[in-house]
């Protein structure tokens, strides 16, 4: 009876973990020199405020987050703002961590390459 213990155990286990979810799966191609914005929202739990870490490539592109009603940073909604000035591509690292509930919270990495082209 011991020998079906554990592997309960294990699927009960990874039934409660929060399953994070990053969208889009990509991000649309930049035009040089033109305006870009691009929403990210991040599902499966409460983003923790203070665990929330992003790098960009490039320093004219910037990740906002939304604000909640209390006013406070909402790091589930996320903006990408920018304007690319040259024809390489713009790699957006981001991570952070989910608050737990009945279940531990959980952690996310997403990494988006953003392809710049001339012309539309």
């Amino acid at each position: 009876m011991n020998r079906y213990l554990v592997p309960f155990i294990a699927m009960l286990l990874v039934g409660c973990t929060a399953n994070v979810k990053v969208t889009p799966n990509k991000l649309p191609d930049a035009y040089l020199n033109q305006p870009y914005t691009v929403d990210v929202v991040v599902t499966g739990g409460t983003v923790i405020n203070r665990s929330f870490s992003s790098k960009t490539s490039n320093n004219d592109f910037k990740i906002i987050p939304g604000v909640r009603d209390s006013g406070q940073d909402n790091y589930n909604n996320l903006k990408i703002n920018g304007i690319a000035t040259t024809l390489e591509p713009i790699t957006i690292y981001m991570y952070g961590e989910t608050y737990g509930t009945n279940f531990p919270g959980a952690g996310f990495e997403q990494e988006y390459t953003i392809e710049v082209k001339a012309h539309k």
